[in-house]
């Protein structure tokens, strides 16, 4: 009886080669798939993040152009931060009419601004004010305050406060800009008008819009605009100078508010910032 002959040594090793390779291929392609899957996800995430910094860099973008009406718009309706309220007006030629100060005669041939800027120096209390010959700035006017104005009476046991006037600009804006009086003392309910002056310093055209704060931030409640050149834009060639004027009350009930009753003093300030620089082709195109 022949005894079954033992694999040899050789065939042993060869099956251990093939035993260690195959399982090698297998966990090579299970690396090289499971690799891909994660490199899939990462891939997935990484445009998720680009999306998702896409649209908040759109949408910061979005509230910068937007930010300036808003604060305008927040402001008016809530006096935040002391800020004044505007009063709407729609015929401010009528509200001056009901004033018990007079209007100058003008000439015809002036332009509706001339006018309209000869009867705000007319109605001013400032003592001294004197018209001039310089541009005049881009102002706003509102719609309700003419029924307002008409009834607006001092009031009988109100005190003089002293408004005083703030003007600032922004760092890297060449402009002058000055309050043309320091401050005007008027009585709760009364009317008063104010002038600033801004200049472009500048060899070039430019742009800028103001915003304004009251302080004490209480009495921006009761401090009410009727004519303002804050938030319009307004945009001045070289060396050109304008006028811009302020025309506003302190509503009668400011008498009454308990938290003011020592406040004898507010402060009005105004700072320009620029808004665009214009350069010297633009400016030919526009003047065509």
């Amino acid at each position: 009886m022949m005894l079954q002959q033992a694999p040899s040594i050789s065939v042993c090793r060869s099956k251990a080669y093939q035993t260690i390779l195959h399982s090698y291929t297998r966990r090579r392609c299970f690396s090289s798939s499971h690799r891909r899957a994660r490199e899939e996800q990462m891939y997935s995430a990484n445009m998720r993040v680009a999306a998702y910094m896409c649209s908040a860099l759109i949408g910061a973008l979005g509230a910068t152009y937007a930010s300036v009406p808003l604060y305008k718009i927040f402001c008016q309706a809530t006096g935040f931060g002391g800020t004044t309220k505007r009063v709407d007006l729609d015929d401010l030629d009528h509200a001056i009419a009901n004033s018990d100060q007079t209007i100058e005669n003008t000439s015809k041939k002036r332009t509706k601004m001339d006018r309209f800027f000869n009867k705000l120096y007319s109605m001013s209390n400032v003592p001294g004010l004197q018209k001039n010959n310089r541009g005049h700035a881009n102002t706003w006017t509102d719609e309700e305050a003419a029924q307002k104005l008409a009834q607006l009476k001092p009031h009988p046991n109100g005190r003089l406060i002293r408004v005083r006037f703030d003007a600032t600009v922004g760092d890297v804006m060449p402009w002058s800009f000055t309050p043309t009086q320091r401050d005007v003392r008027v009585v709760p309910g009364e009317t008063s008008l104010a002038f600033f002056t801004a200049k472009n310093n500048s060899d070039k055209p430019m742009t800028g819009v103001a915003t304004y704060n009251v302080f004490p931030a209480q009495a921006g409640v009761y401090f009410n605009k009727i004519q303002c050149f804050c938030f319009e834009e307004q945009r001045l060639l070289p060396g050109e100078e304008v006028d811009m004027p302020v025309f506003f009350f302190i509503d009668p009930e400011y008498v009454d508010d308990a938290a003011l009753a020592n406040c004898n003093n507010v402060v009005l300030s105004y700072t320009f910032f620029p808004t665009d620089w214009d350069d010297d082709e633009d400016d030919e195109d526009d003047d065509e």
